[in-house]
């Protein structure tokens, strides 16, 4: 028998090519898809974090007959400020949920604060409780070379008479020449070998350490010199899993902008921060009264006071937490001082205005006339802040010319759609199409105007 062998063909180069290109139209087609896939589940999960803080808010509406102060103390239905009750816990309506969030821990430390310091934002110096142990300081590492046979495996400079640390070149695992710090004993040459070197027989001896021990106080504790409650550096970083949506896009755009973190780069020391963020704002109109003098300081009120029906009223909406070199914090919903970047909320609320105009639509100056709107319609119908769909992280100074950019008098959202939460605890998808009107109307509670929003 005779056997034939042939010869296999290879791919010519074309033919490799043809493949490469496919499989690049493949993967082409393949990502929008798999990008869309991310941004249904980003989307997802925002619209379950919100249903789960408003589920929160009818959980503390239960127990203390009214919705969470907007920002001040809590639970109140009357005076919000802190001079109200310095022993009530002070913070925006997201400090009071926190123990509907699964963050009664959190909101346990700064209630203990609030219970031994008060709630006051000023820096705070207390003298401790009786001292039951005092401290005992620690005692470090003791290497005792004094009798110890030490030979340097490198080139060193000797001293006559005493030990020194002294910089010397050593070549590293990876080929570098290093510089290293190394102690170097008084020279006394080895009689065996009458090389340089400290010698002696006796093994080194090593003293182990003991660590430093606390004092121990009584009531109320240690002293205390800083901030404390919701300005209290560890607490108020302390970001709320469920106030976090994956699709901001102001994250990282400023260096003040961290993951979950806003005033990052800012002093620890102070009030400026940093501060743990918040993607979800809640609307002014139906937490507070609407008492338009008080602005952020209005009290809460219960839902009987939304005639407009639960489901027909927004009470949540989504927001960068980078807007306009403001942060969106989480405990405090409005800020003052220079230190918090101004107002930063602002849904349902057009208080921060110092200048009581602001420009919209044809470009003609309107005045505010009221703290009760967004939009404002008390005196001002024409002005209406509608939401932004994915609007560019930057402020309007630096905005580029014909682009949409962050506007922190309003919320936004980095998915394709705006993401409301109702009263009722339902969330919806709002296009950027929608008629101004309704969105309006689901801002207000009981303005005598039922609108639905299907």
């Amino acid at each position: 028998m005779s056997c034939q062998c042939r010869n296999r063909r290879a791919f010519t180069l074309i033919e490799l090519l043809v493949v490469i290109a496919i499989i690049a139209i493949l993967i082409g087609l393949l990502l929008p898809a798999v990008q869309k896939v991310r941004e249904a589940a980003a989307r997802m999960k925002c619209q379950s974090n919100m249903k789960q803080v408003v589920l929160a808010m009818h959980n503390y509406h239960d127990v203390h007959g009214a919705f969470p102060t907007y920002n001040g103390i809590g639970p109140t239905r009357g005076a919000t400020t802190q001079s109200a009750n310095t022993r009530a816990v002070y913070g925006s309506w997201v400090v009071h949920l926190l123990p509907y969030l699964e963050q009664a821990p959190l909101y346990d430390a700064i209630a203990a604060d609030v219970a031994q310091y008060t709630n006051t934002g000023n820096q705070v110096t207390a003298p401790g409780g009786a001292i039951i142990t005092p401290a005992v300081p620690g005692v470090p590492v003791v290497l005792d070379y004094t009798g110890c046979t030490f030979i340097p495996f490198i080139p060193a400079t000797y001293n006559l008479y005493t030990g020194s640390l002294q910089w010397v070149s050593q070549t590293n695992a990876n080929g570098y020449v290093v510089a290293v710090q190394r102690y170097v004993p008084p020279r006394n040459p080895d009689p065996g070998t009458n090389t340089g070197g400290f010698w002696s027989p006796a093994p080194r001896v090593v003293t182990p350490g003991v660590a430093a021990i606390p004092a121990v106080y009584g009531p109320p504790g240690a002293p205390t010199n800083g901030y404390v409650a919701v300005f209290r550096p560890d607490l108020r970083k302390t970001i709320v899993p469920s106030l976090i949506c994956p699709s901001d896009p102001s994250v990282g755009s400023e260096a003040p902008a961290g993951a979950g973190l806003v005033h990052a780069n800012a002093p620890t020391s102070g009030t400026s921060g940093p501060w743990s963020a918040t993607n979800y704002l809640a609307n002014w109109n139906v937490l507070t009264n609407g008492n338009a003098a008080l602005g952020y300081q209005a009290p809460p009120q219960s839902m009987a006071a939304v005639t407009d029906g639960l489901s027909n009223t927004i009470i949540l909406a989504e927001g960068y937490e980078w807007c306009e070199g403001r942060g969106r914090t989480a405990f405090m919903a409005w800020h003052i001082g220079a230190g918090y970047g101004g107002g930063v909320h602002n849904f349902g609320l057009t208080y921060g205005l110092s200048n009581n105009q602001i420009t919209v639509g044809d470009g003609t100056p309107q005045s505010v006339t009221a703290a009760n709107g967004l939009p404002n319609p008390n005196g001002s119908p024409d002005i209406q802040f509608m939401f932004q769909i994915r609007p560019l992280a930057k402020p309007v100074g630096s905005c580029p010319a014909g682009q949409d950019c962050c506007n922190s008098l309003t919320v936004q959202t980095g998915h394709s759609s705006m993401n409301v939460a109702m009263a009722d605890g339902s969330v919806r998808g709002l296009s950027a199409g929608m008629d101004p009107t309704k969105w309006r109307l689901a801002l207000l509670p009981n303005d005598g105007q039922p609108n639905s929003l299907d």
